[in-house]
């Protein structure tokens, strides 16, 4: 025990520990005494817990049936390549491979702990990096710098939302380590080992880390002198080269899957060249909080961080390389364009700010060397850093007086009083150990309160962002009764909204993957681009770049032409595609429903159409044409027009403004807010064809100006004055005694003056057709994830009820401010016996059976044509023994050149690269393994 106690006293790691446990506890006690997991409501349990319970079930069936799992999965989707898919997510994740220990029943647990283990590891990972680069410093200053690098926003954040994210924290300290190792003892093999880990653990977070250590070796090669060795660089850009051969075993695959991705297509920062006004107003707040995260700037530095920056800043010769460091993150910070950049060249996310925590925390350490020689200047600048704050977060919450930051800045003027009682000429004998505990207590109670992020509201069973364990477990057992059973296996369906009462708002969920549903609608980050062409060729309201089909706004043509022989829908779900019945069967409190007929997986259309005739068509007549053409420019076009014609544009007018003119296209546009009439009611003519049809609005030419601020101010005080006075008209006298200008005009100053500058393009317009709503929803540019500008759409109402005169309009829902503009149109889409009738002229392949990595089907041609599928295009698929490339047909799928006779289909699929990619890992590992056995050889 006695040694043990020593131990304690001296051991770093020791006390790391303890530190780390005490402080654990305040931050997740609360889960296992609610009955909570770690597992957020949103991403958490749509795609990370999903991943790793299937990433279980494949090493398991690896190791334990030595096979390999499949390379092409059709159970993400309408299939993808599960390499390339996964990779991103768990394959590359040390911290999921000993799973394969633990039963599927404790994956719940592990997933919760192996959040904690990550954090610890990070910490650990800092305090090895400092001992190792030459940093001695007191046991004490070093744990505090540890909680400044551990407990930041980015933490609290990527915690309990995104794992995985987690193990930069760990990765970053140790390839510093490394780069400073090579540098100076000329030993790169380490260098070597982390650049490979740090790519195999995950491409996307792997080229942010390279880029930010890239950065930091070129500014070291600029502060010192000694290290401006050419020959020494070359030997570290080649290991480092090193590293990344040996992990091109997952890198190339998932390079290539980025590069033939729907992100890949996106705008450079999203079309922004600066941020809006607010960003750069609300960024000092952030500095101390993560109460809200623009562009992904998590924010939450612990205060002594924030004084540690400023004290080192001061001093910027004295700590030249470091300051470099700061200085050029915050110059990213404030340029979109440098944030895409660092971001891959895509969106402005600031992912890339946990690379700052570990400089941020190296400050700390070089400030509390010197804590008790600060000079009037620090408190000074302190102070002032301390009032930019609070007037950022005052501002950034609306200048509402009623946020819950104070403890935050309590703590930041606390520590600042602290450290000025103990540079007091009075407190100079005061015992150093009082300080030390007292900064070391207080920087762990700043953790504390940053990390209560997605926990703050888990005293709430109604509240709760944390799936409880009950439900988790509950939600994996169920998948496998939506299982595909009997002969349909080469068919789809669709899995709607099984979360609903769970989660926020999430375009869809990746639980179905732990059964065989072949469930069309899949969240992913990487998503194939042939897809998405095809959803924005056929403009899907409900594609998003995360997830490219989603339910294809539950279109009847469009769910059968892709296969989807079952529907689960929850019982509040008004928009019941036609042809499909109910079968009186409820799975996991959802009713199934069942198609009349739906599109064979391999096919010979009764049609053909050429690229530029389907151009032509709307995306409604589209969908129609998809049912009876193949759409190609390799076959001599013959299109197959019966169905198309059956698609009918209605004509309509516009009440009140022109309710007499009727027409095929009505324009509206509006401006808003406003007291004059607005075409919001969109009627047309009765017609007995058409019931029973599907309803489409589409709309074309949308543009959306929220106007300037001053513009805004008058429009919304113009409205409020110009209501009230409409108001005294109708009612012939006074009716709101509460009338009050003054107070509105400064109430709406107050909640928009930090949007002051531009808008981010965001805006919602609603169509209501007989109890059905849907929307076109237009996320800003500062959605990052889900942002895609479009200019049109298609909106699917439902079925076409009745043909009565007051049964034939609909409403719209406009944005609340701006001006907005459009184009109109309805169409009235066939179902029923017509659309069996097309289905069934087409002629589908033989004997199709999914096999691992294959399609086999048969099939008697009676002329040279192709044939179509509605498996996704990948340039991994081929027909064996035949090495030419698949043509794409249909905008986004492969089609299957045949010739005159009868025919076996082999299609098979293998990961582009991926050859290659075990290739290079081999040589690049061979030749690790031998420079090391050479270069022990001659150093003995």
């Amino acid at each position: 025990m006695t040694h043990l106690i020593n131990k304690l006293k001296t051991n770093i790691y020791l006390q790391y520990l303890c530190c780390f446990a005490i402080t654990s506890i305040f931050i997740f006690a609360i889960i296992p005494l609610t009955g909570s997991t770690l597992i957020w409501n949103s991403d958490g349990i749509t795609q990370h817990y999903p991943a790793l319970v299937y990433w279980r079930r494949m090493l398991r069936h690896l190791i334990i049936n030595h096979q390999w799992w499949a390379q092409w999965n059709w159970n993400m989707g309408l299939g993808q390549d599960t390499i390339q898919t996964l990779s991103y997510y768990v394959m590359g994740d040390i911290f999921t491979y000993p799973a394969i220990f633990f039963r599927e029943s404790s994956m719940v647990a592990y997933y919760s702990v192996m959040v904690v283990v990550r954090l610890f590891l990070a910490g650990g990972a800092f305090i090895f990096c400092i001992n190792h680069i030459g940093h001695r410093t007191k046991n004490w200053i070093i744990l505090t710098a540890t909680f400044v690098y551990l407990f930041s926003g980015y933490s609290a954040y990527v915690a309990f939302a995104h794992p995985f994210f987690l193990n930069p924290l760990i990765i970053t300290p140790l390839l510093v380590c490394a780069l400073h190792r090579a540098l100076a003892t000329r030993k790169m093999g380490t260098l070597t080992i982390m650049t490979a880990w740090t790519l195999f653990n995950n491409f996307y977070l792997g080229a942010i880390t390279g880029l930010g250590l890239a950065l930091y070796w070129l500014i070291l090669m600029i502060t010192k002198r000694k290290w401006r060795q050419w020959r020494l660089n070359i030997h570290l850009v080649l290991s480092v080269l090193g590293g990344v051969f040996i992990s091109s075993l997952l890198f190339i695959p998932s390079l290539y899957q980025l590069s033939v991705a729907t992100r890949s297509s996106s705008q450079l920062a999203n079309g922004m060249t600066w941020y809006p006004l607010s960003y750069y107003l609300t960024l000092p707040g952030l500095a101390v909080s993560n109460y809200a995260r623009p562009y992904w700037v998590t924010g939450g530095i612990l205060v002594i961080g924030i004084m540690a920056s400023v004290w080192t800043l001061r001093r910027f010769r004295r700590y030249l390389t470091l300051n470099l460091v700061l200085s050029l993150g915050g110059i990213i910070l404030i340029s979109p364009i440098l944030a895409a950049l660092m971001n891959g060249g895509s969106s402005p996310s600031n992912r890339w700010t946990f690379l700052l925590m570990l400089p941020i925390a190296i400050a700390v350490m070089h400030m509390l060397e010197h804590v008790t020689e600060l000079v009037r200047a620090d408190f000074i600048w302190f102070t002032i850093i301390a009032f930019a704050i609070l007037l950022s977060l005052f501002a950034g919450n609306k200048f509402k007086f009623t946020f819950d930051l104070g403890s935050v800045m309590v703590l930041y003027f606390t520590i600042v009083s602290i450290l000025l009682m103990f540079n007091m000429p009075a407190h100079k004998q005061l015992p150093p150990k009082i300080l030390a505990i007292t900064l070391l207590c207080l920087t762990g109670l700043n953790g504390v309160i940053m990390m209560r992020d997605r926990h703050t509201n888990q005293f709430s069973d109604k509240s709760s962002t944390l799936i409880s364990s009950r439900t988790a477990h509950q939600l994996t057992q169920t998948q496998q009764a939506y299982a595909q059973t009997g002969s349909d296996h080469d068919q789809r369906s669709l899995i709607d909204g099984q979360l609903r009462s769970y989660t926020d708002k999430s375009p869809a969920d990746n639980l179905p993957i732990l059964a065989r549903t072949h469930n069309i609608n899949s969240y992913w980050s990487l998503q194939n681009a042939a897809v998405n062409s095809f959803n924005q060729a056929l403009e899907n309201n409900t594609s998003n770049p995360n997830d490219t089909t989603n339910t294809v706004d539950n279109r009847a043509l469009l769910l059968r032409f892709l296969g989807v022989n079952r529907l689960f829908l929850n019982s509040d779900d008004l928009l019941v595609p036609a042809g499909y019945e109910a079968t009186g069967t409820a799975v996991n409190n959802q009713q199934e429903y069942t198609a009349n007929s739906t599109m064979p997986l391999i096919y010979q259309a009764s049609g053909v159409m050429s690229t530029k005739q389907f151009k032509q068509l709307s995306a409604s007549q589209k969908e129609a044409a998809l049912l009876t053409n193949i759409v190609t420019n390799h076959l001599h076009a013959n299109p197959a027009t019966k169905l198309i014609k059956q698609v009918q544009q209605l004509k309509t007018a516009v009440l009140p403004t022109n309710a007499n003119q009727f027409s095929v296209v009505q324009h509206i546009k509006v401006h808003t807010p406003t007291t004059d009439l607005t075409p919001t009611i969109v009627t047309w003519n009765p017609d007995k064809s058409i019931k029973g049809y599907e309803l489409h609005a589409q709309l074309t030419n949308i543009t959306y100006r929220a106007g300037t601020f001053k513009q805004r101010h008058k429009d919304a005080l113009d409205y409020y004055i110009a209501s009230h006075n409409q108001d005294i008209m109708m009612a012939g006298q006074e009716t709101d005694l509460r009338y009050n200008p003054q107070l509105y005009n400064l109430n709406w100053l107050r909640k928009n003056a930090m949007s002051y500058s531009a808008s981010t393009g965001e805006f919602n317009i609603g169509v209501n057709y007989n109890g059905i709503s849907n929307e076109f929803e237009q996320t800003g540019s500062n959605d990052l994830s889900f942002y895609t500008p479009r200019s049109s759409t298609t909106l699917n109402l439902g079925t076409i009820v009745s043909t009565n005169e007051d049964s034939n309009s609909l409403t719209l829902t406009l944005p609340a401010t701006g001006s907005t503009s459009f184009d109109l149109s309805l169409w009235a889409v066939p179902t029923g016996k017509s659309v069996d009738q097309a289905i069934s002229k087409n002629t589908a392949a033989q004997n199709i059976k999914l096999g691992k990595n294959s399609v086999t089907a048969t099939y008697t041609a009676h002329h040279k044509t192709i044939l179509a599928t509605t498996i996704p295009y990948s340039k991994g698929w081929h027909l064996v023994g035949d090495h030419h490339t698949l043509p794409k047909i249909n905008t986004g799928f492969i089609g299957i050149p045949v010739s005159r006779g009868h025919h076996t289909i082999h299609l098979v699929y293998q990961s582009p690269f991926l050859t290659i990619s075990i290739l290079v890992s081999g040589i690049g590992l061979l030749l690790f393994l031998l420079i090391l056995i050479v270069q022990r050889y001659y150093r003995h």
